[in-house]
């Protein structure tokens, strides 16, 4: 007999997050799944991850940046694997934000070019200003991380604005305390989780055929 979401804790959350992105890209139930894991531990690497990677469109480029800083804060106590993969995968965004070049000029690279760091010129001055938009309005990094959170929340379909309801711009969720949850996100936690895990068989054996 399947679970309920209510029953999952954040690693098991995050999990089914990252299955999520892999066979359907962004999605609300991804949105879902990162904004619960992350209510339940904010330290969660993969959920940390799956918000980053949500948030990484146009409009929310600097969200996700927030996020990748946050979790890479060493207050955040993620293992040195951890910090690995999401530092190579902030490296990776400062390229695509327009904040790193080439030392070829090449616009197009392959991933094996972002293995070696020191044929890259960045821009750190103005990736800290972008990143500044949203960190000294909400007063920290780590408000700036709860505003992604909130933004996220949003997203799902879990936290409606008390006065724009779900009119409020994006702007908005730099106020968290201007948010309140919606009855849909307790109703989702009482959902079976069968789909999540036809997702994750589906993940094994692709795993298992590569």
């Amino acid at each position: 007999m399947a679970a309920t979401i209510e029953q999952l804790n954040a690693a098991q959350l995050g999990r089914h997050a990252f299955n999520v992105f892999l066979f359907l890209g962004r999605h609300r139930t991804g949105a879902r799944l990162i904004y619960r894991a992350l209510e339940l531990d904010p330290h969660n690497a993969e959920a940390l991850r799956c918000l980053s990677d949500l948030l990484d469109a146009e409009g929310t480029e600097v969200f996700s940046g927030v996020v990748l800083e946050y979790a890479l804060a060493e207050s955040t106590g993620l293992s040195q694997k951890e910090c690995e993969t999401l530092d190579d995968l902030r490296f990776l965004a400062k390229w695509s934000w327009g904040f790193s070049r080439h030392k070829s000029g090449e616009p197009h690279l392959s991933q094996e070019a972002f293995s070696d760091r020191s044929q890259f010129v960045v821009d750190e001055e103005r990736y800290k200003e972008f990143l500044a938009q949203v960190v000294e309005p909400a007063g920290s990094l780590t408000r700036a991380f709860e505003s992604a959170h909130t933004l996220c929340g949003a997203m799902a379909g879990f936290l409606v604005h008390d006065g724009h309801a779900g009119k409020a711009g994006i702007e908005e969720s730099l106020h968290p305390e201007r948010f309140e949850k919606t009855t849909a996100y307790e109703e989702w936690c009482r959902t079976s989780t069968e789909e999540l895990d036809a997702l994750e068989v589906a993940r094994r054996e692709q795993s298992s055929a590569q």
